[in-house]
């Protein structure tokens, strides 16, 4: 299990804060550890911690109204997994607009949102952190708005093969569909074409791109 303390000291929202203050942030704080395909909340839980993943990978997803589970995003280590939906005063909400699930052995570090409020949320260099980290994940968010709604199928693979090409060749055929949102057959095609154009080529099932251009002007 990792230190609590040289979490904190690690993640960027905290370098400005005193050892006394790391402290402080470390008697709120506990670590949690999640084996593969643990639920670590779902959509409309109430939270009362903010979740900070220390090791591992996650998932993001929503449920449709049909149980259909709707991939959103992964996340790696050292990365907020919480969005902050309301800070005025005293007020700090966190919202769980989706639900997460580990897909590998994580640590996650808790801290308590009220004791936190109370302790750090008037300082400005907190506050202005806490934001930061939100709108990095509506960031990431805007990308998943491409993803579905403005991508079409050659863009999804395109922007894959360009930005996570390490993922793209670990995983299966059908997991990189689900988390593109097309069909595995569909997958299949657009690699195809893609290897036809020379954008990329394949050799025992392992992609290299041979045209990084050609293969970005397919979603930009």
């Amino acid at each position: 299990m990792k230190n609590i303390k040289a979490v904190l000291r690690n993640i960027e929202l905290f370098s400005s804060l005193s050892d006394e203050d790391i402290d402080k942030l470390a008697a709120i704080s506990k670590m949690e550890h999640y084996s593969p395909g643990s639920i670590v909340f779902y959509e409309n839980d109430s939270l009362s911690h903010i979740y900070y993943l220390a090791e591992g990978r996650v998932k993001l997803y929503k449920i449709d109204k049909f149980d259909n589970e709707i991939f959103l995003n992964d996340v790696k280590e050292d990365a907020f997994i919480y969005l902050v939906k309301k800070t005025y005063k005293h007020e700090f909400v966190c919202s769980t607009f989706y639900s997460v699930e580990t897909l590998s052995e994580a640590q996650i570090l808790l801290i308590d949102i009220e004791k936190f409020k109370h302790m750090f949320i008037g300082r400005y260099e907190i506050l202005t952190g806490v934001l930061h980290e939100t709108y990095n994940l509506l960031e990431q968010f805007q990308y998943i708005i491409n993803r579905d709604l403005i991508y079409d199928g050659t863009a999804k693979v395109a922007h894959m093969l360009c930005n996570n090409l390490e993922d793209f060749n670990k995983m299966k055929k059908n997991d990189i569909a689900y988390r593109l949102h097309i069909q595995p057959e569909t997958l299949s095609r657009i690699v195809k074409k893609l290897q036809k154009e020379g954008c990329i080529e394949i050799e025992n099932r392992n992609v290299t791109i041979l045209n990084r251009a050609a293969l970005e002007k397919h979603y930009k």
